[in-house]
């Protein structure tokens, strides 16, 4: 019995051919890129780079993760394609007669802004012009005023890292046009 189709001379030279053409169409496909972590280990597990702790969650379950020492990093994908506004929700390490806790962001070693943290858990935004990203990974780093161990700075408590601010998630969007 013989099957329909086409002749095995013909398929054993379509096969190369069909492969390289499913090679280069994901070659050239647009990267996908990060539009928001979660700060949890399903969306941000590979992002974090040094400068984080680990994942914990609030009383309400809501993760979140300390930044430790002055400086965290975050890689993130880009396709380079415009600005962005980067958003995140965060809140300092506060303790009795505390600094106010900045927050410088750099993107790929270029300053963007600096602002002031409140003490309460708020969200931030910071606008990252197109000439900053590059296609691809892109590096997100947070430099901080200052990182204090909960251990020298609150009465009976036992953590002896070094904090400086704990995020809840961090999203990169396309800024959206003025209203007329």
């Amino acid at each position: 019995m013989r099957r329909a189709g086409f002749p095995a001379p013909a398929m054993a030279l379509a096969a190369p051919l069909i492969l390289t053409g499913l090679i280069l169409t994901g070659a050239c496909r647009t990267p996908e890129e990060t539009r928001s972590l979660n700060f949890d280990p399903e969306t941000t597990t590979g992002a974090l780079g040094p400068g984080w702790d680990g994942f914990e969650k609030t009383e309400l379950g809501d993760t979140f993760v300390w930044s430790h020492g002055r400086e965290a990093r975050i890689t993130v994908v880009s396709r380079a394609d415009g600005d962005r506004l980067v958003r995140f929700r965060c809140w300092p390490f506060g303790f009795p007669g505390a600094p106010p806790q900045t927050l410088t962001l750099f993107v790929n070693d270029q300053k963007i802004d600096a602002l002031t943290l409140g003490g309460e858990p708020r969200v931030y935004g910071l606008a990252v012009p197109r000439a900053v990203w590059k296609k691809g990974a892109n590096e997100l780093k947070f430099v901080f005023a200052y990182a204090e161990s909960p251990k020298d700075r609150l009465s009976g408590a036992t953590d002896e890292r070094t904090l400086s601010t704990a995020f809840d998630w961090l999203e990169i969007l396309r800024p959206q046009p003025a209203k007329k």
